[in-house]
């Protein structure tokens, strides 16, 4: 199977630009992250990419996308999440992890083109935002290391980026120059990269031939342009400060100090060098 995979990505990197909208490869990962409380988070991601493109994505957050991108789903949508957002302070306390929501905003498209990374995120609730940057912010070093993943034999590489070392192992046998993430530019695709710490990270955990078309960021349109490092430090206040955040938007509820405490432990983003 690995052999035939190869093959027929090789093929597709032959086919004239016009298609090139369309993926060759579809991969899942699974995201790793431990809060510094120790709690483990998780969370499901998938590359849709070809030689010269990708996009990823969490499923659901684009499904919610999907359906909220006409006026009319929108409107039925803000509806559900009011109800549910009165009836908890009714209650007298907010759990967002039961509001409907996308979980992860996180988009990240790539384009070998133009050599760019484009990042759409949220800043709170309702906030969308944007930034680009150049694919040079990524330097690797290849070393001699190797290991087997989903049965390819992949080879370790080094970068320093943004507050984090990384070590990542890509597969010479899928020659697409991609990865979950940000991560791009070695000669393979990356199947598992982590920080040396161990703090955060992306495992593949399926690997398929696709010819799904990449589509561009559901209301992309809607998405402020903002500058990288003032997106992260305006998510990092909310964590730092969630009463003050939904106060800010006319919500008045009261939180007892131990809550702040916990959520204000939450660690610190992939990225650190925003602070």
């Amino acid at each position: 199977m690995k052999r035939i995979l190869t093959s027929i990505i090789v093929c597709f990197a032959a086919i004239p630009a016009m298609t090139q909208n369309k993926a060759d490869i579809e991969v899942s990962y699974s995201e790793i992250s431990f809060y510094e409380n120790g709690v483990e988070r998780g969370n499901k991601y998938h590359l849709l990419a070809n030689a010269g493109q990708s996009k990823f994505f969490n499923p659901r957050s684009e499904e919610i996308d999907s359906l909220t991108s006409t006026p009319e789903g929108l409107a039925n949508f803000k509806k559900t999440q009011e109800a549910a957002l009165q009836a908890m302070l009714a209650q007298g306390s907010i759990d967002v992890n039961k509001l409907p929501r996308k979980k992860e905003t996180l988009y990240v498209v790539k384009s070998a083109a133009d050599s760019t990374i484009t990042v759409y995120d949220m800043i709170g609730t309702d906030e969308p935002v944007y930034y680009t940057e150049p694919y040079s912010e990524m330097v690797w070093e290849i070393g001699d290391s190797t290991k087997t993943i989903l049965g390819y034999e992949c080879i370790q590489a080094d970068t320093d980026y943004h507050g984090r070392h990384w070590t990542a192992w890509f597969t010479p046998d899928i020659p697409i120059q991609d990865g979950p993430w940000k991560f791009h530019g070695l000669p393979g695709l990356v199947l598992e990269v982590g920080t040396g710490e161990g703090g955060h990270g992306y495992v593949a955990d399926g690997i398929e031939k696709s010819d799904k078309v990449i589509t561009g960021v559901y209301r992309a349109d809607t998405y402020e342009k903002r500058d990288r490092k003032e997106i992260l430090r305006e998510k990092r206040a909310i964590l730092d400060n969630p009463m003050g955040h939904l106060n800010s938007k006319g919500i008045k509820v009261k939180v007892s100090p131990e809550t702040l405490s916990k959520v204000s432990k939450g660690g610190d983003f992939i990225e650190t060098d925003y602070r």
